[in-house]
């Protein structure tokens, strides 16, 4: 019987010194709440070396992409988890750093990022 009074002691006191960890204090209208936005680097490939890149938010935001390159791989270098439109109907994702083939090749007209 002492043992099972101590024990049932032991995880009450335990399970009240949880509960009275310190909450974090909620965001004040004057402070904007901590972020970890940065710029995915999203380079685009096509046939014959042809490529371009773009900086793009990784806020979840869409974003317009308006070169006319016809697309066969998308290269992430890291950091968000992001999806790509094609003007043909195609859905690419990369996760992390990341290279994915498009398929059928075509031209990306919007993309969107979002940070780990």
């Amino acid at each position: 019987m002492k043992a099972f009074t101590i024990s049932t002691a032991v995880a009450a006191l335990l399970a009240s010194m949880a509960s009275a960890a310190p909450a974090p204090a909620p965001a004040t209208p004057d402070q904007a709440p901590e972020t970890r936005q940065f710029q995915a680097q999203i380079t685009f490939f096509g046939a014959h070396s042809a490529s371009f890149s773009l900086s793009v938010p990784t806020d979840g935001s869409e974003f317009s992409i308006s070169n006319p390159l016809s697309v066969s791989k998308i290269q992430s270098l890291g950091g968000a988890t992001c999806g790509f439109t094609g003007i043909d109907g195609s859905r690419v994702v990369t996760v992390g750093a990341q290279t994915v083939d498009v398929g059928p090749p075509q031209t990306q007209i919007s993309g969107s990022c979002l940070a780990f």
